[in-house]
């Protein structure tokens, strides 16, 4: 989550960028958890109606994978919106935190294709087969 650069609470330092735990904590301590729950309800909504909505047009290819980014604008009244999605979002990053967030996005992204079991010695996974 990240505040517009034209807010007046941005800040250039870190670039006012937010992890998913970080932003429910602020939400939670200014809004309470009752709203902070129905605002991520709202998003959780957007994302799974806006991959219902495509699902016929998305191409599945279980070779590949394909990773999607959400614009989503919460407003004054902690209401959410769909601003875009971008399929294989830029991971190039501005500041520390920007760097930590999207390594953190990086590695739930291999730990969904490849599983930690498949790391494994007594795997029988097709990446554990070549034992040279």
């Amino acid at each position: 989550m990240a505040i517009s650069k034209l807010a007046s609470n941005y800040n250039d330092k870190h670039g006012s960028k937010f992890s998913i735990s970080n932003l429910r904590f602020y939400l939670e301590q200014t809004w309470g958890k009752e709203k902070t729950d129905k605002c991520f309800d709202e998003i959780n909504n957007i994302i799974y109606i806006s991959l219902k909505s495509v699902q016929n047009v998305v191409i599945n290819d279980k070779h590949c994978f394909e990773c999607y980014g959400y614009d989503i604008l919460i407003d004054s009244n902690l209401k959410a919106w769909l601003i875009e999605v971008n399929a294989s979002p830029s991971l190039s990053t501005t500041t520390e935190n920007d760097r930590i967030i999207k390594m953190n996005l990086i590695n739930d992204v291999f730990n969904i294709v490849i599983p930690p079991e498949w790391h494994d010695d007594s795997s029988k996974h097709g990446t554990n087969l070549c034992k040279e």
